[in-house]
């Protein structure tokens, strides 16, 4: 976890309170997003020292060749792999390939240090399988071979029917399935495991017209290994999985039925809140992003829908209960209700959003030098996370700021009214505390002093 130092001063009128706080970052999600942009402005300005190293020879990027085979040892032609790899602290990069009619394809690697390599093989109808080196975590670093081969398995098929409370199939529901490993990543340091993943994203299966689906990449029994499977069903027309297993441990969902294919998971109707954005002035907001839930980026699938053109919003079906709703829309503080919602009735809550308050930071180092693009994440609001900032494709961009300008200042002019929790990003520096908490103000800039680490990486 990377930590900063953080020294605030508050003026408010005539007198200066400055109060001195240990701040640090546990950013995830926006990290990657933030380390991005910071090497994009990096890269716009380049020393004598950066040319200089870029004339000087570069070592030679390497290959590794990679060969996939079935349960027989025969090529499996037109295999897919697919290569992430972290490299000298530069972040991730992710590669696909298709392999020949020997089975065979090439990974360039990068030159320099390779500090992660994550591969993966498939071909449908086989156990896909996941190898890695990661030296750092192996009790035994290994180096990364020339040459790798995969040999994978024949699936077996799993599958079941999705229907309603009247029994009835629902078609085009989304299946998506995880494999349980009870091994986990056990001699991952040593050979390939089973991948994890046997249907998601454009990989889900979909319900037919009698609401079955079935997947066939899955292991077969094994008595030395009983794995076990997690399902995530979604459809717009009822309350989908929030996590993976959700429904079906409810319903007391076994393995052995998946693999018997008599696997019944039944999805409910819930109930489905709607209601109306308005401004100060009563004028529709349109675009607002309308948030359900406490921590909408550690949930499975959106938590979060866009208002229309006349403010209008409508959420999918969720269960009865109690469930927070937040509101953020650009230009106005945003707003979070509980609401209450009934089975078999149509709720309706509508939010008049207030102005909102400038929250300003100036960022500097110990000489009071400004630190140009600091990260400022939002860690919790009224006690939740489903105010957010981050970038990531699994939520809706809240066009909340993100980073600070070149002069090391960071503006957000329609914070909240009342106090939020932050914390600070910046490669090469760190603190001690995991956040501060603030409160925008007219009145109120916050100098915000970050300590040099003697690792620039951290």
């Amino acid at each position: 976890m990377l930590v900063s130092l953080v020294s605030l001063r508050i003026p408010v009128r005539s007198r200066s309170l400055k109060v001195t706080l240990l701040a640090g970052v546990c950013w995830f999600g926006a990290l990657c997003g933030l380390a991005r942009a910071e090497s994009r402005e990096i890269a716009r300005t380049k020393t004598a020292k950066d040319e200089a190293k870029e004339a000087a020879p570069q070592p030679a990027k390497r290959l590794l060749e990679i060969t996939v085979l079935g349960p027989d040892e025969a090529p499996l032609a037109g295999a897919k792999v697919h290569a992430a790899i972290w490299h000298d602290g530069a972040g991730k990069s992710n590669h696909d390939y298709d392999c020949d009619d020997q089975g065979s394809t090439v990974v360039e690697l990068p030159a320099g240090k390779i500090d992660i390599l994550r591969l993966w093989a498939r071909k449908p109808g086989h156990v896909a399988q996941f190898a890695q080196w990661w030296p750092k975590n192996e009790p035994v670093p290994r180096e990364i071979p020339k040459n790798y081969a995969f040999q994978l398995d024949a699936g077996s098929v799993i599958g079941g029917v999705v229907k309603n409370d009247a029994g009835e199939p629902i078609v085009a529901a989304r299946v998506e399935v995880m494999l349980i490993n009870p091994n986990r990543e056990r001699g991952l340091d040593q050979h390939p495991i089973p991948n994890t993943w046997l249907a998601t994203g454009d990989e889900a299966c979909i319900t037919d017209a009698n609401g079955a689906w079935s997947l066939e990449n899955a292991p077969s029994d094994d008595p030395d290994v009983e794995f076990g499977f997690r399902i995530l069903l979604n459809h717009p027309d009822y309350v989908s999985d929030a996590n993976f297993g959700g429904l079906q441990l409810e319903q007391g969902v076994t393995a052995k039925s998946l693999r018997e294919e008599s696997a019944v998971v039944v999805m409910h109707k819930g109930v489905r809140l709607s209601g109306v954005v308005t401004n100060p002035e009563g004028k529709f907001v349109p675009d607002a992003v309308v948030v359900w839930g406490n921590d909408p980026y550690l949930q499975q699938g959106s938590q979060e829908v866009r208002t229309d053109a006349e403010g209008r919003y409508r959420l999918p079906p969720l269960p009865a209960g109690s469930i927070p709703v937040t509101v953020v829309a650009a230009g106005f503080a945003p707003d979070r209700q509980e609401i209450e919602l009934v089975e078999g009735a149509e709720p309706v809550a509508d939010f008049r959003l207030a102005n909102g308050k400038p929250l300003r930071l100036r960022f500097v180092d110990e000489t009071g030098t400004p630190i140009s693009k600091v990260g400022v994440g939002i860690a919790s609001w009224r006690g939740a996370k489903s105010l957010y900032n981050h970038k990531h494709p699994t939520v809706l961009d809240t066009a909340i700021p993100v980073l600070a300008d070149e002069n090391g200042v960071y503006e957000w002019t329609w914070a909240p009214n009342d106090a939020v929790v932050y914390t600070f990003y910046k490669q090469g520096y760190r603190g001690e505390l995991p956040s501060v908490e603030l409160i925008a103000s007219d009145e109120t800039e916050y100098k915000v002093t970050l300590r040099k680490t003697r690792d620039p990486n951290n």
